[in-house]
C-alpha cells in the first residue's frame, strides 16, 4: 500500500480490554495491540465483576472479550467479538500491517479467523454444555455423551481441522497463515489458539501438534516474534 495509506491515523483513542485473567479469547487481542504499539488498559475481570457487567447490560451479547474505545468525542463505545475487535485493531494501526488493505487478501485473513471459530465450535459446546444447551444431552463433564464427543474430537474432528491448517501453511511461502509478509490478525488468533490447544487433554493437543509439523512450526514462529516474546518476558514473575 502507498505510504500515506499505511500511516497512523491521528491520536490513538483510549482503549480498555475487558477479559478474564486467563489467555482464552483475550490473548490474541492483547498480543495484537502490543504488536501494533497501541497503548491499552488490560483489565482482568473476576467472575463476580463479569456477572455484574453482564446482568447490567453493559456487555453487548453478555460476553467478553470487550474493548472499550474512547476517542476525542469523549463518548465510549464498547466493541465485542474477537474477530471484530481484531479487525478494528488492525485498522486502527495500519502501519502494523495486521489487516491488509487489499480486499481479496483481507477476505482471506477473515476466512482464517472464521475457520478458527469453526474449529473450536465442538470444543466449546462440550466444555460449556449449559451455555449451549447440551448439558441434558451430554450429561455433564463425566456423562457418557461427553465421553463420546471427546473421543470424536480426538479421533476425527480436530485432526480434520488441523489438516486444513497444515495444508494452508504448506502453501505459505512466508510461514504466516495467510501467506502475508508480516503477521496478520489471523496469525494472532491462531497462534494463540493453537498454543492453548496444545495444553488441552480434551483434544489431546500435544499429539495433534506432533502429527502436524507445519502447524507446530507456525506456533514456534509466532511465539518467536519479537513483540510476542516481549509481551511474555515483561510478565514473567520476578526471580
Amino acid at each position: 500500500a502507498p505510504p500515506e495509506k499505511r500511516a497512523a491515523r491521528g491520536p490513538q483513542p483510549k482503549l480498555k480490554l475487558l477479559y478474564f485473567d486467563i489467555a482464552g479469547k483475550g490473548e490474541p487481542l492483547r498480543l495484537a495491540m502490543h504488536h501494533a504499539g497501541l497503548e491499552f488498559e488490560d483489565i482482568r475481570l473476576t467472575r463476580e465483576e463479569f456477572m455484574t457487567k453482564k446482568t447490567s447490560g453493559e456487555l453487548r451479547f453478555g460476553q467478553v472479550p470487550a474493548l472499550i474505545v474512547q476517542d476525542g468525542s469523549g463518548v465510549p463505545v464498547t466493541l465485542v467479538q474477537t474477530g471484530a475487535i481484531a479487525r478494528y485493531i488492525g485498522k486502527l494501526a495500519p502501519q502494523s500491517e495486521l489487516y491488509p488493505d487489499d480486499a481479496i487478501k483481507a477476505a482471506q485473513v477473515d476466512a482464517l479467523v472464521d475457520q478458527a471459530s469453526d474449529m473450536m465450535c465442538a470444543v466449546m459446546c462440550a466444555k460449556y454444555q449449559d451455555r449451549f444447551g447440551f448439558d441434558g444431552a451430554l450429561g455433564g463433564p463425566e456423562g457418557e455423551g461427553t465421553k463420546k464427543v471427546e473421543a470424536a474430537l480426538r479421533s476425527e474432528v480436530m485432526p480434520r481441522h488441523f489438516a486444513f491448517f497444515e495444508s494452508v501453511l504448506t502453501a505459505s511461502a512466508s510461514g504466516w497463515i495467510a501467506a502475508t509478509d508480516a503477521p496478520s490478525i489471523a496469525d494472532f488468533v491462531l497462534g494463540a489458539q493453537f498454543k492453548q490447544l496444545e495444553e488441552s487433554t480434551m483434544v489431546d493437543g500435544k499429539a495433534l501438534l506432533q502429527t502436524h509439523p507445519k502447524v507446530r512450526a507456525f506456533v514456534e514462529k509466532f511465539h518467536a516474534e519479537a513483540s510476542v516474546r516481549d509481551w511474555y518476558a515483561a510478565r514473567q514473575p520476578a526471580a
